[in-house]
C-alpha cells in the first residue's frame, strides 16, 4: 500500500517556544513576537497559544483581535508560501480568558491551483470560542483594477498620541465632568502591552474625545513602533489583530456623548478582506471606521485600511453586541 501524502505545509511563521513575557516587559518588538509567532505547533494543524493579551485592562477576556490574528497566523503555516490571504469570515462564539491556553485546530478544506481554504476553531477548556473561515490566492497579475481615494487627512505627525490628547482634554478641563469620567475610564480600559507596542493618533481628537458631537465614524492613524522585519505574512496578521481595534467605540460614541452607557458591548463577527499583500503595520496607517446601522442590540461597522501612500490594504465589516442597561 502506498504511503500517504504528508500535508502541504509552508514556512511556519509561528515557530517560537513560549517566553515569558514578563522578562522581556521592556523590548517592545518582543510583544508582537510573543503573540504572533508564539504559537506552540503541537501535532499536524493543531497549534497552542499560551501569551494572550486582555482586551480590557480591568477584564480577563482575551482580545478579540487577537485570537484572528493567531488564527490566521495558524491557518498561514499550512498553506505553501506563493498562497496569500485575500479573506477571512469570522465568529466570535464565547468569551475567552487570558488564563488559559487557546488550541488552534485547523481544518484543510480545499488546496486547489488557484486557492486554499482553511476552517480555523480556537477552543479553550473543550469549548469553541471562536470559529473563521480563510481563504488564500495564488497571486496573480491584474485583470481589472480601480480603487476608491484615501481621505485627505492631518498627517500623524501633526497630531498627538491618543493617551497624550486625552490626557491634554483632562488637565485643560474641556470637558464636563461625567465626560472626564467617561475619558479616564478609557485610560485605564487600556491594556499596557498595547501602548508599548502601539502608537494610535486620533485625526479630530474632539470628537474622539467626546469633546464635540460626532457621527458613528472614526479616523485614526496607527503603526507599530518597531521595525518588524521583512515578512509579509507578519505585517498581515498584526493587521489583522488591529482592525478589531476602533470598530465598536466608532459605533457606541456618539450615544456616549448623549449620556449613554452600555451594560454590555462585544464584537459578534468580525470580516477581513486583505486586498495588497506588500504593505508595512510598522509604517502609518489610517484606519477609518462607520457605522450605518444600529438596532435591535446590534451595530453594524465597516472599515478601511490604508497605506500612508493611499493604496486601499484592507476593508472590513462587524456586527457587535451593545445591550443597555436594565431598567
Amino acid at each position: 500500500m502506498a504511503k500517504p501524502k504528508a500535508p502541504t505545509e509552508g514556512t511556519p511563521l509561528c515557530n517560537v517556544e513560549h517566553i515569558e513575557f514578563e522578562s522581556r516587559a521592556n523590548d517592545i518588538k518582543a510583544g508582537l513576537i510573543d503573540t504572533f509567532l508564539n504559537l506552540q505547533r503541537i501535532d499536524t494543524n493543531l497549534y497552542i497559544a499560551r501569551h494572550l493579551l486582555k482586551g480590557r485592562h480591568s477584564y480577563n477576556a482575551v482580545y478579540g483581535g487577537q485570537v484572528v490574528g493567531q488564527s490566521l497566523a495558524a491557518a498561514a503555516a499550512t498553506v505553501e508560501d506563493c498562497f496569500i490571504p485575500h479573506s477571512l469570515h469570522s465568529y466570535f462564539i464565547k468569551t475567552g480568558s487570558v488564563d488559559k491556553p487557546i488550541l488552534y485546530m485547523i481544518d484543510r478544506i480545499r488546496d486547489g491551483r488557484s486557492f486554499c481554504t482553511r476552517v480555523v476553531k480556537a477552543v479553550q477548556d473543550g469549548e469553541a470560542i471562536f470559529s473563521c473561515q480563510i481563504s488564500f490566492h495564488h497571486k496573480e497579475p491584474d485583470a481589472i483594477k480601480h480603487s476608491s481615494k484615501m481621505p485627505e487627512v492631518t498627517p500623524p505627525e501633526q497630531l498627538l498620541p491618543a493617551r497624550e490628547a486625552a490626557l491634554e482634554v483632562l488637565r485643560t478641563k474641556e470637558v464636563d465632568e461625567v465626560t472626564a469620567g467617561v475619558i479616564q475610564h478609557f485610560l485605564k480600559e487600556i491594556p499596557d502591552a498595547f501602548e508599548r507596542v502601539f502608537d494610535v493618533r486620533p485625526v479630530n481628537p474632539a470628537k474622539y474625545l467626546l469633546k464635540e458631537d460626532t457621527e458613528p465614524m472614526s479616523m485614526i492613524w496607527i503603526r507599530a513602533r518597531e521595525n518588524l522585519g521583512d515578512d509579509h505574512r507578519l505585517h498581515q496578521c498584526v493587521a489583522a489583530y488591529l482592525t478589531d481595534l476602533s470598530m465598536l467605540t466608532t459605533a457606541v460614541r456618539p450615544h456616549i456623548r448623549n449620556g449613554f452607557i452600555p451594560s454590555m458591548s462585544f464584537s459578534l463577527d468580525h470580516c477581513i478582506w486583505m486586498h495588497e499583500n506588500e504593505f508595512r503595520i510598522d509604517d502609518w496607517m489610517l484606519y477609518e471606521t462607520i457605522s450605518s446601522k444600529a438596532g435591535g442590540s446590534r451595530a453594524f461597522i465597516e472599515g478601511r485600511l490604508w497605506s500612508r501612500d493611499g493604496r486601499l490594504i484592507i476593508s472590513t465589516a462587524q456586527e457587535a453586541l451593545v445591550r443597555a442597561p436594565k431598567v
